[in-house]
């Protein structure tokens, strides 16, 4: 988040960038001749509103974290996520043994072209199973969809490492050297081949988050071939990053239906999907860039993923024609990325304690009055994670340690702010503001006399969430006070601060999508990412 510049910031289109990677992201490599034009911008005509949240979407597929759930401190409280420690154990759902992820698969020869100098990995037969089960499944889902018939990359797929002595072929160059690919990944149309990096990116994946990671990434190049085949690789780069995400979420699924002999993915492996899609998107200074090699942002990228995830190939089709909505927060440098902390050593207000709840009380106040409702917002109150604690009648000390959540009681925010600075320095501001949010859209529906109960309230929540998000976006009005009248900045966002909330969603939803608490992760984005992209006109307690 930012203090609200005087200085026109253009919002076009709706489209954000990322908080957690530096990289550039995967990519299509067309070997375009250095000067040729590239492809039109994409469009940022809106798509048709969806229906108002009302209660959860029907379950269409795992995807949640593995942190445990903090115990409520009162009838309705909203419950904050601690990320889980390093050394947690995820909770794995059970799948046929022949179909572990995590168990060893034989490499396979003549499927990848590891090269003669290549330190083994214990991931390398999982990744051969991969490319493998993708020819199996485009095999079927090109003729299907698209009615042509599917032909292997004539130039295969490639490991690159700093070692590797044998040649990987060029795009555009008379050969891929390391540095080429270097923590990416990317398709090569001239050539039809694809090369990964098997010294940093792909390692850190597994590392960080499983094999099954390193499955959805080749899925998503895999695609790029894909719009080879379709005559679309010279559409709009954001929307072929789109569409490719949104076909590796159609092969996603096709995993978790157990269609694959070879492995079988369960609800922590699509989770990692979902953050994978938001470490791989444009770096900060890339947001609201109109540059066309801009590929989208994690925010968006991760609906796209889930387009395809529940709607399979048949969904990913009309990509470029349906003028997809995006989200445009531009980037402007600042110190810290943006990022307001904890406090404001300065006593000006700019920070998380003073501006997010202050905001927070603006908007609901002049939304709720103009609709006849009084309401009367919540109070902060801040405390260090070893305590001592506020008075929340009921509350359990378990319950407030690397927490955030509402008092029904006392009408109060509970917020451990050790815990919020860690999230600031970790993730970004917006990461405690969502869960500050979710306290406030707790309180409104209080107000609203909401009759919500259990999951469809906690995914309410996120809707209203969304809501006030998108009243941050920036707009062109310059004449947009930027100070309160007690001299206290007027927020806005920041490039990165969606996909901040994305990535807070994804760490508090439900740790499986049979669990019905909080909601999946695939629930709890949709109904904020509806609260963002549609305003009030998401949230049926708004109607």
């Amino acid at each position: 988040m930012r203090p609200r510049l005087l200085a026109v910031v253009t919002a076009a289109g709706l489209l954000v960038a990322a908080c957690v990677s530096t990289d550039p992201g995967l990519r299509a490599v067309d070997a375009r001749p250095e000067g040729a034009p590239r492809p039109a911008g994409s469009s940022t005509t809106p798509v048709t509103v969806d229906a108002p949240i009302t209660s959860p979407p029907a379950p269409t597929g795992p995807g949640a974290p593995t942190e445990p759930v903090p115990p409520p401190a009162t009838e309705e409280p909203v419950g904050g996520s601690s990320i889980a420690p390093a050394d947690s154990t995820p909770s794995v759902a059970s799948v046929p043994a022949n179909r572990d992820p995590n168990r060893a698969i034989p490499v396979e020869d003549g499927v990848v072209d590891f090269g003669n100098d290549k330190t083994a990995r214990d991931y390398d037969g999982f990744l051969v199973a991969v490319v493998k089960d993708l020819e199996t499944f485009w095999a079927a889902n090109l003729p299907a969809v698209y009615g042509t018939s599917f032909e292997p990359l004539a130039g295969g797929v490639h490991a690159a490492y700093r070692d590797r002595t044998s040649r990987i072929p060029g795009c555009g160059n008379r050969t891929t050297r390391y540095r080429d690919v270097q923590g990416n990944a990317f398709y090569c149309a001239d050539g039809d081949f694809m090369v990964y990096d098997d010294d940093e990116l792909v390692p850190n994946l597994v590392q960080e988050l499983g094999r099954s990671a390193i499955g959805i990434v080749l899925a998503h190049e895999f695609g790029h071939a894909i719009q080879q085949r379709t005559g679309n690789i010279d559409q709009p780069t954001v929307l072929k990053e789109q569409q490719a995400d949104c076909f590796a979420g159609a092969w996603t699924a096709h995993i978790v239906r157990g269609e694959s002999d070879a492995f079988q993915f369960d609800d922590t492996d699509v989770r990692s999907g979902l953050i994978a899609m938001i470490q791989v998107a444009d770096p900060i200074q890339l947001a609201g860039s109109n540059d066309g090699d801009a590929h989208g942002t994690g925010f968006d990228r991760v609906g796209a993923f889930q387009d395809g995830f529940t709607g399979g190939v048949e969904r990913c089709k009309p990509f470029f024609t349906e003028h997809r909505q995006l989200v445009n927060v531009p980037f402007i440098a600042s110190d810290n990325n943006g990022n307001f902390p904890m406090h404001d050593p300065s006593g000006g207000g700019s920070d998380v304690a003073t501006a997010i709840p202050k905001n927070l009380d603006q908007f609901w106040v002049a939304l709720l009055t103009a609709k006849g409702v009084d309401f009367t917002p919540p109070t902060i109150r801040l405390y260090p994670t070893s305590g001592p604690f506020p008075d929340c009648p009921g509350a359990k000390p378990g319950t407030f340690r690397r927490n955030v959540f509402y008092c029904a009681a006392t009408n109060t925010v509970m917020v451990d702010e050790t815990f919020g600075s860690q999230l600031i320095n970790n993730i970004g501001d917006m990461a405690i503001g969502y869960l500050i949010s979710q306290g406030f859209s707790e309180s409104v529906q209080r107000a609203l006399k909401s009759p919500l109960k259990g999951e469809p309230r906690a995914l309410m929540n996120d809707c209203l969430t969304g809501v006030w998000t998108q009243a941050m976006i920036p707009d062109q009005s310059s004449a947009t006070p930027t100070t309160n009248p007690d001299g206290t900045p007027v927020i806005s966002l920041a490039a990165g601060d969606l996909d901040e909330a994305v990535i807070m969603a994804i760490q508090r939803s439900d740790a499986s999508t049979g669990t019905n608490v909080r909601g999946s992760a695939f629930e709890k984005i949709a109904s904020f990412r509806s609260g963002v992209l549609n305003g009030a006109a998401a949230c049926s307690v708004l109607q």
